[in-house]
C-alpha cells in the first residue's frame, strides 16, 4: 500500500507544472436569501449550502468581476496562496495506517476493506466496519458514515477517525458503544475521494481548495489539468442529476458526463443498494449546519417531520449547529434517502475548509455528540419487523408503506430480501401500514402505536393470492378437475370438464401466485373434456422444484382451479 501511494504522489506532482489561475475565497453579501437565485446560472463553487445574509464562494478573478457586475457587494476572505495544509491532518497513507492499527488492536469486532477505487489512478477507498459479528450479515440495522466527497474537506476524515477510536476504546465499558456494536453494523468511509486529497497534499500551495476527483476529462492520458479535469463527486448521484452542479467540465462543480459515472460514487451506490442503511451522515465543510432531505420538486418529502426532528436533536447535542433542508437533486444524502430510504444527513462542519489544527479536537467532539444521538435514535420511535410468506415463513422483499407517508418524491420502501426485515423511524403517534407484493394479498394494519420507549415490533405474514383459492378448489365438483397421478414425480395428466366454450386458457402457478407455465397451446379438447400433460417444467423447459402448484382454467364462466402436488 505504501509503495502504491508514493508512486501516485510522484505522478500527481507533475500536474503542478500546469498551474492555472489562483483562486480566491470570497464572501457575497445578500439583501435577502432569495438573492442567491440571481447567481444560480453561474454554478458557483459554494463553501456551504447554507444561505443567510451571505454566501462564501471559491472564484477566479473573472468570476469575481462578474459577481460585482451584477451588483453584489463582495469581500475577499482569503487567497489560495495563503493557505497551508497542517501536518496534523492525516494523509491518505496515514489514514490507512491508523485504520489498520485499530483493526489489529480489535480484530474480533472490526474489518478493514476496500469498497472501491478512485476514478483516474485507482487509489483504494477504505471501508472500516465495526460489529460484534464482523464479516457476517446479521438481521440488524446498519449505519454509514462517510467524509471527503470533496478533497478540500479533511476535517470529516478526522471526525471519522475520532469516532472509530472512541467506539473501539470504550467497548464494552460504555453502554452506548456496547449497544451499537452488539446490535448494529457501523461502517465508515473516511475518504471517499482519496485521489483528490492526495492531489491537494502534493500541490497544497497551488490548489488547496481542490474539490473534485481527477477524472481525465480531456481523455489525453497526460498530467492532471486543473483547469478542465475532475468531477464534483457530490453532484454525480442519479437523483435529478441534470439539475445540480454544472455541465461544464471546467467548472469546479462539474457533475460528470453521466449519473454515477465516477467509480467513487459507484462504490457507495453499490454498498447502499446492497445494505440499505437505516441512517447515515456525510461530512462536509464548512458551516455549522445539519442538512436533511426536505423537499423534492417543491413538495416536502414524506419523512420531513421525522427528519427535521432528528436534525434538531442532533443540532442540540452539537451545540451551535442549525438544521436546514436540502432540495432534491444529485447529492449523496438526497440519493441515499430517495432511492434506499436511508435517513442520511449532510453536515457542514467547522468554519473553514481546513480548520486550524487546534480546533480539530473541538470539531471532532461536537460532531461525535451528534453521531452518538443518531445511533441511539435507531432504537426508539419507529416501527420494525419482518415480512414473511404465511405458508413457508420464508422472508419476502415486499413494499412497506406507511399510509399517508409515501408518494412520488421517493422510491417505494421495501423489506430486505435476506431477512424480510424493515425499519421506519417516525415521530411518536399512531400509524397505519400497508404491505404488498405481486402474487400476495395486500395487508393493511391500523393503529400501530409509536413511542419513544422503543421500536414497535411488527411481524407480518402475507398470504399467497393462490392460497386464498384453496377453499374454492376444495369445493370443485370432482368431475370438473381431475389429475393423475397426484401427487406426481415426473408428469401429471390434467383433465377439466368444460362447456361449449372453446376459447380457454390453462396455466400453472406456484404457491406464491407466480405464473410458471402456460399450457394453453398444448391442450387437447374432445367434446366437453379438456386434457393436457404437464411434466413439471417451466416455459423455458427447466425443472421446477417440488411443492404445491395450481392449474387455472379460464373460460367464459370464469376461473377454475386444480391443486397439484409435485414430489421431487
Amino acid at each position: 500500500m505504501k509503495t502504491k501511494i508514493i508512486i501516485i504522489a510522484a505522478f500527481l506532482c507533475i500536474s503542478a507544472l500546469n498551474a492555472g489561475e489562483s483562486m480566491m475565497l470570497v464572501r457575497i453579501q445578500l439583501q435577502s436569501p432569495e438573492d442567491v437565485i440571481l447567481l444560480d446560472d453561474m454554478n458557483l463553487d459554494r463553501a456551504s449550502l447554507a444561505v443567510t445574509d451571505h454566501i462564501d464562494v471559491v472564484v477566479s478573478s473573472d468570476e469575481l468581476l462578474e459577481i460585482q457586475r451584477r451588483g453584489f457587494t463582495t469581500s475577499i476572505i482569503q487567497h489560495a496562496q495563503d493557505v497551508f495544509i497542517p501536518t496534523e491532518y492525516h494523509t491518505v497513507e496515514e489514514t490507512w495506517a491508523v485504520l489498520d492499527s485499530l483493526h489489529q488492536l480489535y480484530p474480533a469486532i472490526t474489518e478493514l476493506d476496500t469498497c472501491g477505487y478512485s476514478q483516474r489512478i485507482g487509489m483504494p477507498i477504505p471501508l472500516f466496519t465495526i460489529s460484534n459479528n464482523v464479516g457476517v450479515r446479521e438481521d440488524e440495522p446498519a449505519a454509514l458514515i462517510d467524509a471527503m466527497h470533496h478533497a478540500r474537506e479533511p476535517i470529516g476524515n478526522e471526525i471519522c477517525i475520532h469516532a472509530i477510536k472512541w467506539i473501539l476504546d470504550n467497548y464494552p465499558d460504555s453502554i452506548d458503544a456496547q449497544r451499537w456494536v452488539d446490535s448494529m453494523e457501523l461502517q465508515f468511509i473516511p475518504i471517499v475521494n482519496p485521489e483528490g486529497w492526495q492531489y491537494i497534499l502534493d500541490n497544497s500551495l497551488t490548489y488547496p481548495w481542490w474539490r473534485k476527483n481527477l477524472r481525465d476529462n480531456g481523455n489525453n492520458g497526460g498530467p492532471v489539468n486543473p483547469d478542465s479535469d475532475g468531477v464534483d463527486l457530490n453532484r454525480n448521484y442519479d437523483w435529478r442529476w441534470e439539475v445540480g452542479g454544472s455541465a461544464d467540465p471546467t467548472s469546479w462543480v462539474y457533475r460528470g458526463p453521466s449519473p454515477h459515472s465516477e467509480s467513487e460514487v459507484q462504490a457507495l451506490v453499490d454498498l447502499a443498494l446492497e445494505r440499505k442503511y437505516l441512517v447515515g451522515i456525510t461530512y462536509h465543510s464548512y458551516g455549522y449546519d445539519v442538512f436533511y432531505p426536505g423537499r423534492y420538486q417543491g413538495q416536502y418529502t414524506p419523512d420531513v417531520n421525522t427528519l427535521l426532528d432528528i436534525a434538531q436533536n442532533m443540532c442540540f447535542h452539537m451545540n451551535g449547529y442549525t438544521p436546514a433542508f436540502l432540495d432534491g437533486y444529485n447529492m449523496s444524502a438526497v440519493w441515499f434517502y430517495g432511492r434506499t430510504g436511508t435517513y442520511d444527513f449532510l453536515i457542514e462542519t467547522a468554519l473553514s475548509f481546513i480548520p486550524h489544527p487546534d480546533t480539530i479536537p473541538i470539531e471532532c467532539e461536537k460532531n461525535f455528540a451528534g453521531m452518538r444521538y443518531l445511533f441511539n435514535r435507531t432504537f426508539y420511535s419507529g416501527i420494525a419487523g419482518h415480512v414473511r410468506d404465511s405458508l413457508t415463513l420464508q422472508p419476502l422483499e415486499a413494499t412497506v408503506e406507511v399510509v399517508g407517508l409515501s408518494g412520488d418524491t421517493i422510491t417505494p420502501r421495501t423489506s430486505d430480501s435476506l431477512f424480510g426485515r424493515f425499519y421506519r423511524l417516525l415521530t411518536d403517534g399512531n400509524y397505519s401500514m400497508r404491505f404488498y407484493k405481486p402474487g400476495y394479498v395486500t395487508k393493511t394494519i391500523s393503529d400501530i402505536p409509536v413511542t419513544s420507549d422503543s421500536l414497535t415490533q411488527l411481524d407480518v405474514l402475507l398470504v399467497p393470492a393462490m392460497a386464498t383459492e384453496e377453499a374454492r378448489i376444495s369445493e370443485l365438483d370432482a368431475a370438473r378437475f381431475w389429475a393423475w397421478p397426484n401427487p406426481f414425480t415426473n408428469a401429471a395428466n390434467i383433465r377439466y370438464v368444460i362447456g361449449d366454450d372453446r376459447d380457454v386458457t390453462l396455466k400453472i402457478y406456484d404457491i406464491s401466485g407466480k405464473l410458471v407455465r402456460d399450457l394453453s397451446v398444448h391442450v387437447s379438447i374432445n367434446g366437453h373434456r379438456l386434457s393436457v400433460r404437464w411434466d413439471g417444467t417451466d416455459d423455458a423447459g427447466r425443472n421446477l422444484p417440488g411443492g404445491i402448484y395450481f392449474s387455472c382454467l379460464k373460460d367464459k364462466t370464469g376461473s377454475h382451479f386444480g391443486k397439484l402436488i409435485m414430489m421431487r
